[in-house]
């Protein structure tokens, strides 16, 4: 079987996710990745490098497998076009991560040099936690943009693509950097990542909806790419 990747970026595949128009199928083990793999993605793309495709199975006008949406994505919207047989991990940790709704993590990005590529910003992430009692979570400075922005620290959910997230930052941006000067300064960096983050395109793999149910699901000896040739 000969298939060719075809692009899409990734507001396009946010746009799927949030619509339920891309799902997985409900044998898809769940999320494996630790926060060090996250993190390792996201600095992945601010350098501008490949993460490789992904693999999914065309849906004509019944689903062959029961579905489930990515982890922290809507449970209703339009009809399901396709399922992600391959590239859940990166897909549900790009979704997750900017949006902000991992429960014991949240992204940041961090405006200091990174000592292993040399760019001038990187990715990181803090563990986060509530006692009981707690309305939010800890450690609380992390609630707050001014103290944020002492540590040089923008919440990585304010680059995502889209007019929300940049509703949301020019909020945050005013509280945390009360210098107009230092502000405008620091919004042209924010701008600088959040366009990589608009045009990093995830190419895919389609398998056609006429595709065999044997064919989609995954051998036991490996990975579903092993399908793909």
């Amino acid at each position: 079987m000969t298939i060719n990747a075809q692009n899409r970026l990734l507001p396009d595949w946010f746009s799927r996710v949030r619509t339920r128009q891309t799902v997985l199928p409900r044998f898809q083990r769940f999320e494996a990745w630790g926060y060090a793999n996250v993190t390792q993605m996201f600095n992945t793309i601010l350098r501008r490098l490949p993460l490789g495709a992904v693999l999914i199975l065309e849906i004509g006008n019944e689903e062959p497998f029961i579905s489930r949406p990515i982890v922290g994505a809507p449970t209703d919207g339009e009809r399901i076009t396709e399922h992600l047989l391959d590239g859940q991990q990166r897909l549900t940790a790009l979704w997750r991560g900017l949006h902000n709704n991992y429960e014991d993590r949240t992204y940041f990005l961090y405006l200091s040099e990174d000592e292993e590529s040399g760019m001038p910003y990187y990715v990181d992430s803090i563990g986060r936690w509530k006692k009981t009692g707690d309305k939010e979570r800890r450690p609380f400075w992390a609630n707050n943009p001014a103290q944020l922005w002492s540590r040089r620290m923008i919440p990585l959910d304010l680059c995502a693509p889209g007019d929300a997230a940049n509703d949301r930052y020019k909020l945050w941006a005013k509280e945390a950097i009360p210098d107009a000067d230092e502000r405008e300064e620091v919004g042209e960096i924010r701008a600088k990542v959040r366009e990589t983050f608009a045009t990093f395109n995830m190419p895919y793999l389609s398998l056609p909806v006429t595709t065999s149910k044997d064919t989609g699901l995954p051998p036991p000896s490996g990975p579903i790419g092993l399908l793909v040739h």
